[in-house]
């Protein structure tokens, strides 16, 4: 229920987004998130909101399955408004209750999703309307957002000399930045069919409604929704702008040009509008794995895939009942104690994949009980102010003489560091020294990649098992060559959507993968072979993930075990972490450069790719012998031969002329 004070707040707030923002949509957004968050906190006056209010706040929003960019969108909105409020009282002091190391919610990286020019080629199909042609050709053929088609004028376009000449555009962008853009004939022979038919009018907008006035962007939008359920597709007009920016990526025009075209103020945006776009990339990928395969075995002619497009990734909550049952295991701990472990485990519940929630929860609130039920019961624990590094050396001790692995030790160390962490972020007192404490030590052995004659053991006795054209065989074969040709983690491949393998590219879209960054990889023809011939077989179901049949999803442990069998039957100990880790070793191996298999396994540093992919002594040697004669090559050809060269050799040692 709004009051007073927040009535008066709002109207302070508002007037200073205006004056900051002008007439762009930022202050609507501003106020909308605003009275969000004071529907949340009630009667309570704002000069008593605390770091726990906004806490509260969070809690809700990721209740409501709200994305990590909207919640620090609406925080961000939040920090503005109080820093807004304490400049109006400039004797009184009025501290910001956003605190942005507390508050922040970890985002993702996703690629932004451009249309596959399938999709493009069906929405154009079914536009029937010379107008709407013009306006979605001048998102998909120049890239302009949809607001800056709608505020284009007359007096903007500049029409070529000749039909088969570029046409000339001036664009009014955000912050009121103006910039040039280009229209091609295919294009421009669209706007020029409008304006034919273009009714006159008193308004000079460059596209009108059937009341003669200027399209807005909800009416473009609006059209374009209709002409995208006419086509079966799901596309929207940003997504358009984005198939522009990747085409000219995937035609190598550098990315400063791209991004003065779109009209962006910095680059870095542009790199994250064209990251599925790595040409380069792709056929270097391609060459490698080209000679990969040709040891393995070979397919059938490519088969036609009739299913169609499928929509967009759907949202898929998580258990909230398994995350209840999990918190419940704190209810015997004292409050102080108990508050911060809830919303710890809430907050890491949040960041998982719905997928893999139930089985991340249970580790977690184990391994925390078992470490805090210990605590407690030989510490003098009472508040935070009372947990010290002597207690949990004491606990590192126990663990240690109850035979407990070092690797084990770690993990339970590190494990308890990031819950303190969070607590003391959440501001709780905790002595700095529990985070002095030396981690126990261990020698990681080197990740295990199997050997060539193992993998094409391993192949041979999957292609002879999956023989069967059953829809559980080809869909084997198809998870284990998705595994074996792209490096996938395997709960990267439990996530596929089937929107996200797109043929017509060769590209499978990797989202929300560990770290956040969203990825491509790049099919095989081997693999879009027997992916095809999968989705063949798979039937029609609403569920859009991949790996449907047999009524269930594919789980990790039915991977594993298939896995297992396989390589019980050919003699080799194969899990899918290998799989990435043979698929690294295979590519580095076959001349494919590591910062390329570094984008490819989405690692963020070189040195964990180094890790993953070990070089064989052959490779080593190969390419020393190659170096060595190339230098050689120069000393011998351009420097003069010295004069010991021309004294009498000596004998050769015994046995050096038979090695």
């Amino acid at each position: 229920m709004e009051t007073t004070e927040t009535i008066e707040a709002t109207a302070i707030f508002s007037r200073y987004l205006y004056r900051r923002y002008g007439d762009r949509s930022t202050p609507k957004h501003y106020l909308s998130d605003l009275t969000i968050f004071l529907r949340h906190l009630g009667d309570k006056a704002l000069r008593q909101v605390t770091a726990r209010d906004i806490d509260s706040f969070i809690d809700a929003q990721h209740s409501q399955s709200m994305a990590a960019t909207t919640i620090n969108r609406r925080l961000a909105t939040l920090h503005t408004f109080f820093e807004c409020l304490a400049a109006q009282a400039l004797n009184e002091v009025w501290p910001n209750p956003v605190h942005w190391r507390r508050h922040r919610v970890k985002e993702g990286h996703p690629i932004p999703r451009d249309a596959s020019d399938q999709e493009v080629e069906r929405l154009f199909g079914v536009i029937d309307q010379a107008r709407d042609a013009a306006v979605f050709g001048l998102m998909v053929g120049a890239g302009l957002r949809v607001e800056e088609v709608a505020q284009l004028r007359l007096s903007d376009l500049r029409a070529p000399q000749a039909m088969d000449q570029l046409a000339q555009l001036r664009v009014r962008g955000k912050g009121d930045r103006e910039r040039m853009v280009w229209i091609t004939p295919l294009w421009y022979a669209k706007v020029a069919a409008w304006l034919v038919i273009r009714p006159s009018s008193g308004d000079d907008h460059l596209f009108l409604n059937q009341h003669g006035r200027g399209m807005t962007k909800d009416g473009i939008q609006y059209w374009l929704k209709r002409y995208s359920a006419t086509a079966g597709i799901t596309i929207t007009c940003h997504q358009l702008r984005h198939t522009f920016a990747r085409r000219l990526a995937d035609q190598r025009m550098p990315i400063e040009s791209i991004s003065k075209l779109l009209g962006h103020a910095f680059v870095t945006t542009t790199q994250r509008y064209t990251l599925g776009a790595n040409p380069d990339l792709r056929a270097a990928f391609q060459a490698a794995m080209a000679q990969i395969e040709g040891t393995q075995p070979t397919f059938e002619p490519e088969l036609p895939f009739t299913q169609g497009l499928r929509p967009p990734r759907k949202s898929e909550p998580a258990d909230s009942a398994k995350l209840t049952r999990e918190l419940g295991r704190f209810d015997g701990f004292p409050d102080w104690l108990r508050h911060e472990l809830r919303g710890y485990a809430q907050q890491r519940w949040h960041g998982w994949k719905p997928h893999m929630a139930s089985r991340y929860i249970t580790r977690l609130t184990s391994q925390q009980f078992n470490t805090w039920t210990w605590l407690l019961e030989h510490g003098q624990l009472h508040s935070w102010e009372d947990v010290g590094r002597g207690d949990l050396e004491r606990w590192l001790d126990a663990r240690r003489i109850d035979g407990l692995s070092l690797e084990s030790r770690y993990t339970e160390l590190c494990d308890l560091r990031a819950f303190l962490k969070y607590v003391v972020d959440r501001g709780q007192a905790v002595d700095p020294n529990v985070f002095r404490i030396p981690t126990p030590s261990f020698s990681s052995p080197l990740p295990k990649h199997l050997a060539a004659a193992e993998f094409a053991r391993l192949v041979k006795t999957v292609f002879a098992e999956t023989a069967e054209e059953t829809l559980t065989a080809v869909a084997a074969r198809a998870w284990f060559l998705t595994l074996a040709h792209t490096g996938m983690r395997l709960n990267e491949l439990l996530d596929l959507r089937v929107a996200e393998v797109d043929f017509a590219t060769g590209r499978i879209l990797i989202c929300n993968p560990k770290g956040g960054h969203d990825r491509i990889a790049f099919m095989t023809p081997t693999l879009a072979h027997y992916l095809q011939r999968y989705l063949s077989h798979r039937l029609a179901t609403a569920d859009d993930h991949l790996w449907f049949y047999a009524d269930h999803l594919l789980s990790d442990e039915a991977v594993r075990d298939q896995l297992g069998r396989w390589g019980k039957q050919c003699g080799v100990k194969v899990t899918p972490h290998q799989l990435r880790h043979t698929f690294a070793t295979q590519l580095i191996n076959h001349g494919l450069p590591i910062e390329s298999v570094r984008k490819l396994l989405g690692h963020q540093t070189l040195n964990m790719t180094q890790h993953y992919a070990r070089i064989y002594d052959a490779t080593v040697k190969r390419q020393f012998e190659s170096a060595a004669e190339a230098i050689e090559g120069i000393y011998v050809n351009d420097w003069p031969i010295p004069a010991i060269a021309t004294r009498s050799a000596p004998s050769s040692p015994r046995g050096i002329d038979s090695v």
